[in-house]
């Protein structure tokens, strides 16, 4: 379902890019502070040079719409978890977050979400938006899904199962909860299934710890 990214709780969400070279890539981010975008740490690895991108070849577009964006801002500093591993993506995937500090404070009061201090339960209603491959211009959300069950990576991080619509590109979209009148991320997108809606997605208690 298309979504207005300048409408709660989508306001928050925007789309990371990174530029380096002639290679360019895309995924989701959220603000979760006035200049701090949570993302997944995969999405900003160069699979050209493996390494990760410098801060600097990112660029988050926040209110993005076919071209057009709110607002813009490169990235200053960027903490990888240190739990991840690139080497081993599907080992460490629940150790898959990021924390990009920008250049320019986008996160206004209502564009803005936190990260919730406990995780959503089996049978919980939860939303799920971002920028997928299939529809890169515009923010796309599933608003009618829930955690189907849980899991744990090869190191025995825990990981959330989702029945969400969510495909390449969503990658790093934040995992919504409702808290009362609020909404809050439980999590955010690390891999979706192929050829059915669902997918997973790693807690990000650490990443809040950090901020």
């Amino acid at each position: 379902m298309r979504v207005d990214p300048n409408t709660a709780p989508w306001r928050a969400v925007g789309k990371l890019q990174a530029t380096t070279g002639n290679l360019r890539t895309a995924c989701t981010g959220t603000l979760i502070g006035p200049a701090t975008v949570l993302t997944a740490a995969h999405c900003v690895f160069n699979p050209r040079t493996r390494t990760f991108f410098s801060a600097a070849a990112l660029h988050f577009l926040i209110g993005f719409e076919r071209g057009a964006f709110v607002g813009h801002a490169t990235g200053l500093r960027l903490v990888i978890s240190p739990g991840y591993d690139p080497a081993q993506p599907a080992r460490t995937r629940g150790s898959d977050w990021a924390l990009l500090v920008i250049d320019t404070p986008l996160g206004t009061a209502d564009r803005v979400l936190a990260i919730s201090e406990r995780a959503p339960e089996t049978g919980t209603a939860v939303a799920i938006g971002g920028y997928s491959a299939d529809h890169p211009n515009w923010l796309t959300a599933d608003a009618t899904c829930r955690i189907v069950g849980r899991a744990a990576d090869g190191d025995g991080r825990p990981l959330l199962r989702h029945n969400c619509t969510a495909t390449h590109g969503a990658s790093g979209a934040p995992v919504l909860v409702r808290d009362g009148a609020a909404w809050r991320i439980g999590g955010i997108e690390v891999a979706a299934e192929r050829g059915v809606a669902g997918g997973t997605a790693a807690l990000v208690d650490e990443a809040r710890k950090r901020q």
